[in-house]
């Protein structure tokens, strides 16, 4: 039997997992195209929102896998849901991330108070935004994070604004190696501000509970992912099990994680078509 026959459902990470920076790795795409075909529910679970769901299924459908937007959970959606049933349908936020993270933002009812990586040369706000004070600041790791943004995020935090963020992975994996994640951006804002983010990505429940309803919450589900910190321990602590991909990028989290234990181990994606 194969290991994938053993589950009724898979969750599947994107980065390190099936792809490097859109870059699908030898075997992915076949090993999923054949899954999917056998009628296997699949979604995708991915701290990475620079792109949105719609983008990064479009790439999956790009490379062969026929995926549904839907099928695509990212951290972003998880922390604009988050915001919404905190702070309401429209919460007034300072946002941090790529174009289009904040597109996603706001298509998602957020009102952003400021683009403080839009400020002029001599540190002025930008005209854009609504000019009222930031009920939450929202942040996820970009390429052109700068000192206006840490700055302007910092401070929000200090006068009140709740510190959110999609995750902590310190680490993203590129075809060059490995780049700062989200998580060294935050601990920048954290370190500015003295507040400590709340998170919704893995290894929190949020993200894994939307993904659950994305497959339809099918029976005995794992998760397959590289990292033993966010994929592996999160999807154990929301009582599913955790396959590690031991080729990916950091299996220990950028650092030793003694306490958790994967289910089963594989070298890549396609040891889910190997026996167990």
């Amino acid at each position: 039997m194969r290991l994938a026959d053993h589950y009724a459902g898979l969750l599947i990470d994107l980065d390190g997992v099936v792809w490097r920076n859109h870059q699908f790795l030898p075997g992915a795409a076949e090993t999923v195209r054949t899954l999917l075909t056998e009628g296997m529910p699949i979604a995708f679970v991915t701290n990475n929102p620079r792109l949105s769901p719609a983008e990064q299924a479009a790439i999956l459908r790009d490379g062969g896998v026929e995926i549904d937007d839907g099928k695509v959970v990212t951290a972003g959606s998880t922390l604009f849901e988050f915001a919404r049933e905190m702070f309401g349908p429209a919460p007034n936020a300072l946002v941090v991330g790529t174009d289009s993270f904040h597109a996603q933002a706001a298509s998602a009812g957020i009102v952003e108070v400021a683009r403080p990586d839009r400020a002029g040369p001599d540190g002025a706000s930008p005209a854009t935004g609504s000019g009222t004070a930031a009920e939450v600041v929202l942040v996820s790791g970009h390429e052109t994070f700068d000192y206006a943004e840490l700055r302007a995020a910092s401070m929000a935090a200090r006068d009140g604004a709740l510190l959110a963020a999609t995750g902590r992975d310190p680490i993203m994996p590129m075809p060059d190696g490995l780049w700062p994640g989200t998580g060294a951006i935050l601990a920048a804002i954290e370190t500015a501000s003295g507040k400590t983010a709340v998170t919704t990505g893995k290894p929190e429940p949020a993200i894994f509970e939307a993904a659950l309803r994305a497959i339809g919450s099918p029976g005995r589900v794992a998760m397959i992912g590289d990292q033993l910190s966010s994929d592996i321990a999160g999807a154990q602590a929301a009582g599913l099990e955790g396959i590690l991909v031991e080729a990916g990028t950091d299996p220990g989290g950028s650092g030793s994680d003694r306490e958790t234990t994967p289910d089963h181990r594989i070298d890549d994606l396609a040891g889910l078509l190997r026996p167990a």
